[in-house]
């Protein structure tokens, strides 16, 4: 077994310079004009890219950021093998000094990353000796190989966990985190004791094996607020997925353009997360310019590969067709301004056998960890509790 090694953050001079170089002499194209509240119509504004640009060039610091991150995360390394392949995997893991702690994989997505933990780990002591405490665990999506699929992700972050010498433990997962956390729970179900998702993704209900189901949905059997969340993804698929065709597609080649200009990467993170928040809703300019440098730093196409990897074709055959069993409880908190939705009933026909857990929330969007962590804290800790107790009994003293 390979050895976990820790690991921080030291970006070289070189690197650094040359970042902050393409900044300072990145060329912006002058924008159109567009009517009130049309202005993300379309893509990113010239004038929010260009006032992020000034704020990179003249204010952002990254060396205080990696040093903020070192402080805030205990980051890892370790090489596990799937398949013929060997991953060096980052990750991050915070042991909780309590005996009674209930380890928990939390699974970003893109273009997010494993900063998005940050929230989760006030988890691992609470102040409240009456309070659940967590293990912490959040690796980083390994880069991508062609072929390398989400079941093959899941295979290793699993062995990951049994590495960390978890036998059992929960997970929770949004995005393709959600997907990837799925089939670690459809491969291993007697380790994962319970999945709880805030990416609510359901594949078509079969004519053969859910009719009622289908029948339901295409009569529009639906609450209003059903109606306006399903609409939603509606929206998102016809006017806001145009990245994932060209990262479904062709990711060497949309990678070529994207780590050769941090300008360019920027603009395509910030572009695609205002979608998925409240429209108050304020990303902080010095987060989302980090979150860009992670992605230059990784310098491959994995960020977009996944999409290919990870086709309609094999993602139904690996996470969306198979049901989750009986033994893994199941648990869905739906955020309103998330680009995903399913009813309750239809989760029951095509996702998971026990769902132990729902809660539709009134305000957040695709990155709760971030924009709302009050209420996904409150609901991963609403959701261990509705685990079964003789399934959850399997988790402590690990």
């Amino acid at each position: 077994m390979s050895a976990i090694r820790p690991f921080t953050i030291d970006v070289n001079n070189e690197t650094l310079d040359w970042i902050t170089h393409r900044v300072k002499t990145a060329k912006i194209p002058s924008d159109i004009t567009h009517p009130e509240g049309h202005e993300w119509d379309d893509g990113m504004p010239s004038s929010v890219l260009e006032d992020l640009k000034n704020f990179w060039s003249t204010q952002y610091d990254w060396r205080q950021v990696e040093a903020r991150l070192n402080s805030t995360f205990k980051m890892f390394k370790v090489e596990l093998t799937e398949g013929d392949e060997t991953i060096d995997l980052h990750f991050v893991h915070h042991r909780s000094p309590r005996e009674d702690a209930v380890p928990l994989i939390f699974a970003h997505g893109w273009p997010g990353n494993f900063t998005e933990v940050k929230s989760l780990l006030s988890l691992t002591d609470p102040s409240d000796p009456k309070q659940q405490a967590f293990h912490i665990v959040a690796p980083t999506i390994p880069g991508f190989r062609p072929g390398f699929s989400i079941a093959r992700i899941a295979r290793v972050y699993h062995k990951l966990m049994v590495t960390l010498g978890y036998k059992h433990y929960v997970a929770q997962g949004g995005d393709w985190g959600s997907f990837i956390l799925r089939s670690v729970a459809i491969q291993y179900p007697e380790a994962v004791v319970g999945l709880h998702i805030n990416f609510p993704a359901a594949p078509i209900p079969s004519p053969l094996k859910n009719p009622i189901t289908l029948f339901w949905l295409a009569i529009g059997w639906l609450t209003p607020e059903e109606k306006k969340r399903i609409n939603r993804i509606k929206w998102f698929f016809e006017e806001e997925s145009g990245y994932s065709k060209i990262q479904g597609t062709k990711p060497q080649t949309i990678s070529h353009a994207l780590l050769d200009s941090p300008i360019g990467m920027l603009a395509w993170i910030r572009e695609k997360i205002n979608a998925g928040v409240e429209p108050d809703y304020v990303w902080d300019k010095e987060e989302v310019i980090t979150w860009t440098i992670l992605y230059l730093l990784a310098d491959s196409a994995g960020a977009a590969r996944i999409y290919k990897a990870a086709n309609a074709k094999t993602l139904a055959e690996e996470v969306l067709n198979p049901k989750i069993s009986r033994q893994v409880a199941f648990g869905i908190s739906s955020f309103p301004q998330e680009i995903a939705y399913m009813t309750r009933w239809w989760a029951e026909a095509c996702v998971a056998e026990n769902i132990t857990y729902w809660k539709m929330h009134d305000k957040g969007g695709h990155f709760p960890a971030v924009e709302v962590p009050d209420r996904l804290l409150e609901d991963i800790l609403g959701f261990v509790k509705s685990i079964p107790v003789e399934r959850r009994s399997l988790l402590s003293g690990q």
